[in-house]
Order: C-alpha cells, then sequence, then structure tokens
C-alpha cells in the first residue's frame, strides 16, 4: 500500500511539474506586457517601433492614391491621402527622432500646394502641386542620403480599392 501511495504521489509530482514546465514556456503565462518591468516594456516597445522604411512604404501607396484620386476626379480621396501623409510624417518626427527636421521641413514645404487644387478640384493646379510634392520628397531623401530612391512622376495605378 504504501508502494502504490509513493508511486501514485511520484505520478502526481511528476505532472504538476511537467505543467509547470509547460507554464513557463507559455506565452500567454508568461505575457511580458503584465509579467516585465516597465523598463523591459519599453525596451520591447522601441523594438517595434515603425522605422523610416516602413513609414515610406505606406507613403509610397498614399503617393499613388493621392495621383490617381485626382486624376479620377474623387476629389476627397485626394485630399484624405494627403491628411494621412501629413499624419505619417508626423508619426515619423516621433518614432525617428534623426528624421525630424528634414521631416518637419518637408511637411512645411511638400504640401503647401494643395489646398487651392482641392478646392477648385482643379487637375492642372493638381499637377502642379503633385510635382512640388514630389521634388520636395527628393530633397528629403537627398538629405538623408537616399537620393537613389526617385519617385515617378506618374506614379503606377493606384492600390486603394476605391480607385478603378
Amino acid at each position: 500500500m504504501f508502494k502504490l501511495s509513493l508511486t501514485l504521489f511520484a505520478a502526481l509530482l511528476f505532472a504538476s511539474l511537467s505543467q509547470a514546465s509547460l507554464a513557463s514556456d507559455d506565452p500567454v503565462m508568461n505575457d511580458w506586457r503584465s509579467k516585465a518591468t516597465l523598463e523591459e516594456k519599453v525596451e520591447k516597445v522601441v523594438k517595434v517601433i515603425p522605422s523610416a522604411s516602413d513609414v515610406m512604404f505606406q507613403m509610397g501607396d498614399r503617393y499613388k492614391n493621392l495621383y490617381w484620386a485626382a486624376k479620377q476626379g474623387k476629389w476627397a480621396f485626394a485630399e484624405y491621402q494627403v491628411e494621412e501623409m501629413q499624419s505619417l510624417i508626423k508619426k515619423l518626427m516621433i518614432t525617428r527622432p534623426k528624421r525630424a527636421r528634414t521631416a518637419g521641413e518637408f511637411l512645411e514645404a511638400g504640401f503647401s500646394r494643395f489646398s487651392g487644387a482641392f478646392a477648385q478640384q482643379d487637375w492642372p493646379q493638381f499637377q502642379k502641386a503633385f510635382a512640388h510634392m514630389r521634388d520636395e520628397c527628393m530633397i528629403c531623401h537627398a538629405k538623408n542620403d537616399h537620393s537613389f530612391i526617385a519617385l515617378k512622376k506618374t506614379p503606377p495605378k493606384g492600390s486603394s480599392p476605391v480607385l478603378d
């Protein structure tokens, strides 16, 4: 009887230790968001902040959508693309402090000519504003040693399902 009890106890102990071992590998049980120190949390969050290239990838989509929205006369959608681009640049200024100065310069100069084109829904005026923004993009790229990234004057078709 003692031998059976000892065997049963050993089996239960092994089972509980195995569960504890599994729990330590379980990401839900070891969720750093609730168990880590503030310093560890900040370190992890900083590691996943989007890079400048992540933001620029989104800017590229908005760039294409902006052009084609205006070309199709979808002025509200075009204006929305500018607003989203401005928001992305503002985020970049926070997440990538080394880029803040040039991003701020671009933010101030790059979008300055769109309001009239949008207000009048004027394609020729938009084309001039778009060309100016593209030129400002190229200036910003050069200031950041990325002049090898050149945007097309007429971007390829937009990616949004809103566009035909």
